[in-house]
């Protein structure tokens, strides 16, 4: 009777030892099947704009990355950050990611997306004996303001100043991607003041283009639309540079639309550029 409890002892224990030794391995092929699965989901397509993975639909496209690359850009690693050495390495990478439209937002000195910027220059028109104008960018990231000073002095010392100002949204940045070099695309909304004889003042529209292919060289567009005396008026300005961080030489042309008519402030102009 001993040997038969004894044996049956035994038995069982051996019974409860290999349902444990499965169950064990039963629940590691779960874990490893959830963690595949998990893995499957959430891998989806990589944008043209950016290697950061996003979730796979049929109706994904082009547009789709380009957006949600630009949504995210504000947040994507920037090299030059020093914060990033305050991280751990796996967390640095993490960050990092793999690229954006943003390779970095500003690196000193840049004329693209500057957190400070200057523009002095001489511009060259018949009706007046001396035009200056200075132009002056502050911003962080996506958000910017613009001021821009014009001052017309005719022969006869009469003077003619238009203010400009504007709050910029900024969008730019280096990917070889999207176009080699550096570019920026800004929209920015504000208001005009007229200052002579009669003073007069309206809402302004102005979409300024960069785009430098390379870091001694860029050309620029700087289109403005208000109204002067409740006349429509086009400000367009183009420009080229050359030079390098921090300091540029700049030549360009400055017209102004009169109601579909050059007005007599439009000329060649020069000047110098200066970036942090």
């Amino acid at each position: 009777m001993t040997v038969v409890v004894v044996v049956g002892i035994m038995l069982a224990g051996t019974a409860q030892a290999g349902s444990l030794r499965e169950r064990e391995q039963e629940l590691a092929e779960k874990k490893a099947k959830k963690k595949k699965e998990k893995s499957t989901s959430t891998s989806g397509t990589s944008s043209s704009f950016s290697s950061a993975p996003y979730p796979s639909s049929s109706s994904d496209g082009f547009f789709d990355h380009f957006w949600m690359g630009l949504l995210s850009a504000p947040f994507r690693y920037n090299p030059e950050d020093p914060d990033i050495e305050m991280l751990p390495d796996d967390a640095a990478e993490d960050w990092a990611g793999n690229g954006a439209i943003h390779d970095h937002w500003h690196i000193w000195g840049e004329h693209t997306i500057p957190y400070a910027r200057a523009d002095y220059n001489w511009q060259f028109i018949d009706s007046a004996d001396e035009v200056r104008d200075i132009r002056f960018e502050l911003g962080y990231r996506l958000f910017g303001f613009q001021g821009r000073m014009t001052r017309y002095t005719e022969p006869d010392g009469y003077t003619l100043d238009l203010n400009q100002y504007y709050g910029l949204l900024r969008i730019g940045g280096v990917d070889s991607d999207v176009v080699p070099g550096a570019f920026e695309v800004g929209l920015g909304v504000g208001m005009v003041y007229h200052s002579g004889t009669f003073d007069d003042s309206s809402a302004a529209l102005t979409v300024p283009i960069k785009y430098y292919p390379v870091d001694y060289f860029g050309i620029e567009f700087r289109p403005a639309w208000y109204r002067w005396m409740d006349v429509p008026i086009g400000d367009y300005d183009i420009s080229a540079s050359l030079g390098w961080r921090f300091l540029q030489m700049r030549y360009g042309y400055r017209w102004i639309w009169d109601d579909g008519m050059v007005d007599e402030q439009s000329g060649p102009y020069a000047g110098v550029s200066v970036s942090f």
